[in-house]
């Protein structure tokens, strides 16, 4: 049921056509656009399977919607031992990712409720973020015995690897921005640097379970 429901979420925030394009050629990728339905679902996530604590408000650009997101992060189970410690990153709402990136060490993988977890943060802030069991490797079935396991970090290294349970996580955001991407000859393509601004403010009215 829930990985049907992640992945209705999935459609629902990629719908309604493309927002900016960020590559061309044969690895395009782009900012979809959030939908009234996406949000919902987002925001029911963030209420009812995670549990979100701010440590330290932080002052920068906030981890929203259509942005790369970067973090250091320490990740525990219950019982206090640690699983990962260092930094990560991911990009919500993207269509598709810059290709150099995809498989990148310290790219978040199938671990949706860090992602979300992280979502409304400015940059500077610390916040720890308690991730209900069935959020964690979402592609492993919802009855898995206590030894399966999940990529966190990376997708070609086990190390960096976690089991189905519920996780603590204290993530202090280090960067939310735009992607700016150099394309030479052929298929050659880099991430150059990343533009921080085009994002919303944090708002301090609204509740800690609002989608940015």
């Amino acid at each position: 049921m829930l990985k049907r429901t992640l992945i209705l979420l999935i459609l629902a925030l990629s719908q309604f056509g493309c927002g900016f394009e960020y590559g061309e050629g044969k690895w395009p990728y782009e900012v979809t656009p959030l939908s009234d339905k996406g949000r919902q679902e987002g925001e029911r996530i963030k209420r009812e399977l995670l549990q979100l604590e701010d440590i330290k408000v932080g002052n920068g650009p906030v981890a929203a919607w259509g942005r790369k997101i970067s973090a250091e992060i320490e990740v525990r189970y219950t019982d206090g031992t640690l699983v990962y410690q260092g930094p990560a990153f991911t990009y919500f709402g993207f269509k598709g990712m810059p290709e150099t990136s995809v498989y990148h060490e310290r790219h978040l993988g199938d671990q949706p409720g860090i992602l979300i977890g992280l979502n409304g943060m400015a940059v500077g802030g610390k916040r720890r973020i308690t991730v209900d069991r069935s959020l964690v490797c979402t592609a492993v079935k919802a009855d898995a015995g206590p030894g399966a396991a999940c990529h966190l970090v990376g997708y070609d290294d086990f190390r960096n690897s976690v089991r189905k349970e519920k996780l603590i996580v204290e993530a202090t955001l280090t960067e939310s921005c735009l992607p700016v991407v150099f394309k030479g000859p052929y298929i050659i393509s880099q991430v150059v640097r990343c533009r921080d601004s085009d994002t919303p403010k944090l708002d301090p009215t609204l509740p800690i379970w609002h989608v940015y």
